[in-house]
């Protein structure tokens, strides 16, 4: 890595580092269905301060919430962290979630609440370490079948795990998703996704989607965020998890840029989770960018 990116990534780490994370405040990205869905719930238990972005000014959630600007979003979120005055609605900003890490440079939100169709964690974690789109310090570990050792990497996290948790996997994608539903089966809206027993589909659940997930790394480099529920059918990050497992990223990221001493796979390629207690998904991603002497 170069001293300019280098510099840049140490600034991310001190400015991430510095962040408060805000009581009260639920970030949700994605104002489709379930972003509407949460609009209402957050209304009815009187949260304190949610907001909703969708890259679509037009989304279903947009209609029941008050739509407001970059700079007036940002006032809002700053004004609530110093007062702690709850606010008087729900608020919307059109944006796309690749945009998320300028709205976090406010503060982070107590929880998060994914609400897209894409791993929002993995987006966010690649968007906060970019300089620019050229100019990315991590990516998403795509192979081929010469990839010989990145594939064997792959393959030997897929042994770890039980094959009744794994519905899809994709090494030409480094991606594998879990679930205790099987392929065609849909979890009601209103599941409360207990712990030991799906009742919905008759099944036993020795060990949570979560729990299998997090033996992970006791073998290789990974970081595993937890989607506590909301409610039934919706998930959130706790934004604590969330502000130190990105820090951990980040410092392992500029460890593995400072040493440059190998370009073994272990070295290089990390994973990154979202699982609750059913379901799950995880990325391959790999440090990029690297000048090795």
């Amino acid at each position: 890595m170069n001293d300019e990116l280098l510099s840049s990534l140490k600034q991310k780490i001190k400015g991430l580092s510095s962040l408060p994370v805000i009581k009260g405040y639920y970030l949700v990205l994605g104002g489709g269905k379930i972003g509407s869905d949460f609009a209402s719930y957050a209304k009815e238990k009187a949260f304190p301060f949610v907001v909703i972005i969708d890259i679509n000014g037009c989304a279903d959630a947009s209609s029941s919430s008050m739509s407001v600007g970059k700079e007036e979003l940002l006032s809002l979120i700053r004004n609530y962290h110093d007062s702690k005055t709850p606010a008087d609605s729900v608020y919307f900003h059109c944006m796309d979630v690749l945009n998320v890490p300028d709205i976090l440079k406010a503060g982070i939100p107590e929880f998060i609440i994914p609400a897209v169709p894409t791993h929002a964690v993995v987006n966010i974690a690649i968007d906060m370490m970019g300089t620019s789109p050229s100019r990315q310090l991590i990516s998403a570990a795509h192979m081929d079948e010469t990839d010989k050792e990145l594939i064997s990497y792959f393959n030997g996290i897929l042994s770890i795990l039980p094959e009744n948790i794994v519905v899809f996997s994709s090494p030409a994608d480094g991606v594998i998703m879990f679930s205790y539903a099987k392929r065609g089966e849909i979890c009601p809206n209103k599941c409360m996704g207990p712990e030991e027993y799906c009742y919905n589909f008759k099944r036993e659940k020795p060990e949570t989607i979560t729990a299998y997930v997090r033996k992970l790394p006791l073998s290789h480099t990974g970081w595993v965020f937890e989607s506590c529920q909301m409610k039934p059918g919706i998930g959130g990050i706790k934004g604590v998890d969330f502000k130190e497992y990105m820090l951990s990223i980040m410092e392992h990221v500029r460890s593995v840029h400072e040493k440059c001493d190998s370009y073994s796979v272990e070295n290089r390629v990390f994973f990154i989770a979202t699982t609750c207690n059913c379901h799950g998904i995880m990325n391959l991603l790999e440090v990029t960018g690297i000048n090795f002497l």
